[in-house]
């Protein structure tokens, strides 16, 4: 129960500072964040370095994962609400999707090639 209360307080804050500082990103992004950060501050405090936090966390946290698709339920029901607002929109719809797909394929490869060139990447892809 403490690992679903963990989850709950770094997903809480998370929605707190998001809403309080009006930032532009998501809630649930920062709330993993800090659960991640509390995490490591709770295993370092710990000092036996058994990973105790990660444990209590982990069941919950796979129990989740286990029931995830239940959690797409409001999702399924917030889409069938608004079918046709999607409908009138579709094509701005998938415009969207495929021009920031094409972006994100290319904002990748360009942060592989920076990442490639800091790192002094071995080798020329030549198989060699």
């Amino acid at each position: 129960m403490e690992g679903l209360f963990v989850i709950l307080v770094c997903q809480l804050i998370g929605e707190i500072v998001v809403r309080t500082l009006d930032l532009s990103m998501p809630a649930p992004a920062l709330g993993i964040v800090l659960l991640l950060v509390y995490l490591w501050f709770a295993d370092r405090s710990a000092g036996s370095g058994d990973g105790a936090a990660h444990t209590r966390v982990s069941g919950v946290a796979d129990t989740l994962l286990k029931n995830l698709g239940v959690l797409f339920v409001p999702l399924g029901v917030g889409v069938m609400q608004n079918y046709r607002l999607i409908h009138d929109y579709a094509g701005t719809i998938v415009i969207a999707v495929v021009v920031s797909t094409i972006v994100t394929l290319i904002v990748t490869v360009g942060a592989f090639l920076l990442a490639s060139r800091l790192f002094g990447a071995e080798g020329t892809g030549d198989g060699h």
